[in-house]
Parts: structure tokens; sequence; C-alpha cells
């Protein structure tokens, strides 16, 4: 018996101990069962009925035979013997039992063997549980599970099958082994942060099992000294003591009991010492979308925290890479300085850099507008990228920058979608007027101007025909 090895029972197993994660309380008959796993016994009890061919002797004669093999420590026969066995008595749970744990004695050749010997022990052991009818084998085949998922180090599944164990019958062995298991690879938290530049600052803990959903009240085992109610949100794995200052020291507590998903609490209850520093300076701009008139009266306003000035720098795409621009990659999103240098090197120019003062709040974010016509004067029409950073901000040359992509020109556009085409609306900018027809000469053929008779003093309506 497995004296073939078969790759795709491997990959079976796998799978199916993923979905050991989470153990359902219960079943119409057992606690864990999974389709996954009666696929995988499916497959191995075929292996060993193959392996095994005819056997003539009685299960007497085996068990028999299987002893004297154990009593010479040759456990790769008494393994060949005990596939012999349950195939002559499959519903036997005892002889399944036996199996996984004869399998978990073998000294493995190589570590492919040991994880394929691994595999085996445990669906045998999940077999045996399968068949069992009495609730001490169901636990000692589940104890057998455990220890062979903890052996291939999948953690959570064999504390879930440890879990279930013990549920059916206590062992104080087994308690141990569990409880060691739990404490290093249970349910536990495995760090902590600060979000100190939001504007709402607030300390997160991060969990290694997803906690309860929304209706779980939290508030009995999260203590925050001098707080009666501290303001608690969790999501997925991660749990969150809200509303904290800026400057400020929290003395916070996780209590014994915590509730996860996987039946288990925090073991252990632990204090942390918060600080929250002040914001970080930091820069961005009001929106992604700004277009500005060629006349009157132009800013752009400027977001700041915490830094007196910020070091602000203009762009223009040259007009042959318009089209590229705008819908490359690059259009409408953050850029770092390399790829600014790559704009001046190849793509436009820089038409302005400086700084902008502001007048900066402690940790509150100050609006200030950068008046773009007093800065930079006349701007020809075309597409302009700023980009601000605060002074003195250590950073690197892929560090993305705080990007306002903007659109000099004198024309407004209104686009309505018909049935015969596209019609488009083009009023200046600068004084709301209609453009004068006499661009109409220039249209291609596939767009003209309607009705042919309008006004010249009229907004230019144009079509496009299929």
């Amino acid at each position: 018996m497995f004296t073939s090895v078969r790759a795709g029972l491997s990959g079976v197993f796998a799978a199916a101990l993923i979905a050991l994660a989470v153990l359902p309380a219960a079943a119409a008959d057992k606690a864990l069962k999974r389709s996954e796993l009666d696929d995988a016994a499916i497959k191995l009890e075929a292996q060993i009925k193959s392996d095994a061919g005819t056997v003539n002797k009685p299960a007497a004669t085996l068990r028999h035979d299987a002893d004297a093999a154990f009593q010479k420590n040759d456990f790769r026969t008494g393994m060949t013997v005990l596939g012999q066995l349950v195939t002559v008595a499959p519903a036997d749970a005892t002889n399944w039992l036996r199996l996984a744990r004869t399998v978990l004695q073998i000294r493995a050749r190589d570590d492919r063997e040991r994880a394929l010997l691994l595999d085996r022990a445990s669906i045998a052991a999940y077999i045996a549980y399968q068949r069992a009818t009495a609730r001490d084998l169901e636990s000692d085949s589940l104890a057998v599970l455990g220890n062979a998922l903890a052996d291939r180090k999948l953690w959570r599944p064999a504390l879930d099958a440890m879990h279930l164990a013990l549920d059916l019958r206590e062992s104080a062995d087994l308690r141990g082994q569990y409880e060691r298991l739990r404490t290093e690879h249970g349910f536990r938290m495995l760090d902590y942060s600060v979000d100190s530049d939001a504007v709402s600052p607030r300390a997160c803990f991060q969990f290694s099992e997803e906690l309860p959903g929304r209706r779980t009240d939290f508030s009995p085992f999260v203590a925050v000294e001098g707080q009666d109610k501290p303001a608690i949100s969790a999501t997925d794995k991660q749990l969150c003591v809200e509303g904290l200052k800026h400057g400020e020291r929290y003395q916070i507590t996780l209590r014994a009991g915590l509730p996860s998903t996987v039946r288990e609490t925090l073991a252990k209850s632990a204090d942390f010492t918060i600080f929250v520093r002040d914001r970080k300076p930091f820069v961005r701009f009001a929106g992604k979308a700004y277009v500005l008139p060629r006349t009157g009266q132009r800013g752009i306003p400027v977001l700041s925290v915490n830094t007196s000035a910020v070091l602000l720098s203009v762009y223009r795409i040259g007009d042959r890479n318009l089209l590229d621009t705008l819908l490359g990659y690059d259009f409408q999103r953050n850029l770092s300085s390399y790829e600014t240098a790559r704009i001046t090197d190849a793509r436009g120019a820089k038409v302005w850099n400086g700084e902008l003062t502001v007048a900066p709040k402690l940790n509150t974010e100050v609006t200030t507008a950068f008046p773009v016509d007093q800065a930079l004067g006349q701007l020809k029409p075309g597409v302009y990228v700023m980009t601000g950073a605060p002074k003195d901000a250590i950073s690197n040359d892929y560090d993305q920058l705080a990007s306002q992509w903007f659109i000099v020109s004198d024309l407004g556009l209104t686009a309505y979608s018909g049935h015969n085409g596209i019609d488009v609306f083009i009023h200046s900018l600068a004084s709301a007027e209609p453009i004068a027809r006499s661009r109409c000469a220039s249209l291609p053929a596939t767009m003209k101007c309607w009705p042919p008779n309008r006004p010249t003093k009229t907004a230019l309506h144009i079509s496009k025909w299929g």
C-alpha cells in the first residue's frame, strides 16, 4: 500500500484543508463534514483497494499480522497490512484510525513523501471520524486529524479539529496540545497601528482571524482610560478605537474574552500606551478636473497641512503630445518627480516653479488659492499640470506628488447624444457668447453646422452624421 505516489490526491486534500478554516457548529450527523474531504476519502479508499488487490485472509488474521509487524517497529509493513484490513472491513472506524496512526509513525525518506504521508494520515483519520459510532472514537479520530494538520503547519484547521475533539471528550493531553497551539497560532492580536495623519486619528489593532459583524458589542472588551464609551469600529480582522486627538497619549486595554468568528476568544488581556503625533506636512488639491478661462480672475485651491509654504511647479504639455497625454496613463493622476522630468524632456516644458506661502494652523487643513494669472501671466491654451509638495519635505524621485491637471481654454462645450449623432454647442468662457459661425468652413465632411441658416450670433450647433 502507498507504494505508488499520486500527486493528484495531495492537491485534492490541500484544497480540502482550506475549507476547514471555519468548521460548522453542527450538522445533521457529524460536526465536521466537508464535501472536499469526502471526495479525497473516496479517492484514497479506491487507491487502497487497488494496491491491496484480492485479499484472501480474514480480518482477524490481518490484525495479527499487523501486530507482528508493529512488534518489530516495521510500520511500512504494518501500513500495508492495515490497507488490506480496511479493504475487507471498510466500515470499521477502528481500522481506519489505526491506519492513520501508523502512517504518522513512518519515517519519511524525503520532504515530498512526508507531505504525502501526512495527507493520507489526515484523510484516514477523517474517514475514521465519519464512520465512528461512539463519541470516544470520534474524539480520538479528530485528535489524530488535528495533530496531522499541525504537522503540516495548517494551524487553523488543526485547532478547529482539536477543539471539536475536546467538545466530544475532555483529555488532559489533548487539552495541553490545544492550548499550546492556540497560544502560538490561535486567535490573537498580531499588530497595531496609529493613523495619525487622518483628520480624526484612530488606533487600530490587527488580529489573526476575522471579528464578528457590526452587531457585536465590543465595548466590554475595549477600555480607554478617561473615556466611558470609546468609539469602536470593527472590519474584517481589524478593530479600531476612533475619535482620538493629535498630540495626546492614551492608555488602551484589550480585555481577555474579545470574540472572533472561529469559536476562540482573546486568551489574555493586553495594555497599550498610544501616542497620537501631529500630522505630517501634507499637500493636496481640491479636485481632479479643472478648466481655466483664458481671461478673467483665475485661481486653483491648494490644501495643505502643517507647512508654512508649498513648493509648486507648473508644466505645459506640447501641442503635438496633447492627444497621447489625454488618452494616456498619466492624465488626471498624481505624478512623481521622475514623471514630471519626463514631461520636461519629451512632452512639454516647465513654465513656472516657486513657493506659495500659507498660514498654517496645527493639524488643520488650510486652503490657499494659487493665483495662476498673477504668477504665470497670460497662458496659452492647452493642457497643464501643477505639482505641489510641502517645503522641506523629504522625498525621492518616485514618491507621488500632489498633482492638479487643468485646461486653459476660451471654449466651453456642451454635448448631447441623439439618434443621428452628437450635437455640440460651443460658447466663449469669457463672455458666454456663441462662437462665430465662420469656423463652420473648417469642419470635416462628417460634421455640419445646423440649421444652415442660423444667425451668426447664436450657438454653433454641430451634428455628426454617420
